[in-house]
């Protein structure tokens, strides 16, 4: 059993686990101080990741891969940090967040879609442009701000950074021919932003993660893109988000 703080989201979080994967994941956000709450994992959280991996491969029609104990812990951990966070009006969300100029850039999509390969495109193509968190961020909401947070859980890529920054807009990406954006309306993004949202089995918990996600809606700059995978794709989203 090991047991240290990580600083997320500016909450200070305690973690207690049963295996040293977690605390190597988490070692570029561990601190010190007064805990605001903390979280532990037993082998039943580990088991139940095992069940949930096993029912989604089998929906997505996929072979089921048996992951070891130790990984599964690691989304255990974060499962539990996301419910602690709603206290603290901060919920987690399936994207890439890319940030320019102090400004963080959203994109969401189902698995698949090419958020990692639209990503580098913005790394390649856009100055000064990097990544907050490539796979799961946390979205922190401040009043009528809403910022993007990073995380250790970054996906395969492990593109993250520890860091901070306002989130100017959310698109919705899409395969397409042509590389086309346009400014949407929450009412039409809503079933999209609530399906790529960790969403708590807890009732409260997820009364409160649909609170989020409206004010959400009323803070940030909403689009739709269809892009291809040319250069292009990067400058064609970022004038479009931006301005």
């Amino acid at each position: 059993m090991r047991r240290f703080t990580v600083s997320l989201a500016g909450a200070t979080v305690g973690v207690e686990s049963l295996y040293d994967e977690v605390y190597a994941l988490c070692e570029p956000y561990l601190c010190q101080g007064a805990e605001d709450f903390s979280v532990s994992v037993r082998q039943a959280d580990i088991e139940f990741e095992k069940i949930k991996n096993a029912r989604e491969a089998a929906w997505e029609g996929i072979p089921w891969e048996l992951f070891p104990d130790s990984y599964l812990e690691t989304l255990a951990v974060y499962r539990k940090i996301a419910v602690g966070m709603l206290r603290y009006d901060t919920f987690l969300m399936h994207g890439s967040a890319v940030c320019v100029d102090g400004e963080a850039y959203l994109f969401t999509a189902p698995s698949g879609t090419g958020k990692t390969t639209h990503t580098r495109l913005w790394l390649s193509h856009i100055p000064g442009a990097f990544v907050v968190n490539g796979d799961k961020p946390l979205i922190r909401l401040r009043g009528d701000r809403a910022e993007v947070c990073g995380t250790p859980w970054a996906g395969k890529e492990g593109m993250q950074t520890n860091t901070v920054v306002p989130l100017r807009a959310i698109c919705l990406l899409a395969r397409g021919q042509e590389n086309r954006i346009e400014e949407t309306t929450f009412q039409e993004l809503y079933p999209i932003l609530f399906q790529q949202t960790y969403r708590p089995a807890e009732k409260a918990a997820m009364q409160k993660t649909m609170e989020l996600i409206k004010r959400l809606g009323t803070c940030v700059k909403l689009c739709r893109l269809q892009c291809n995978m040319d250069p292009e794709a990067a400058l064609v989203a970022y004038r479009g988000m931006k301005n």
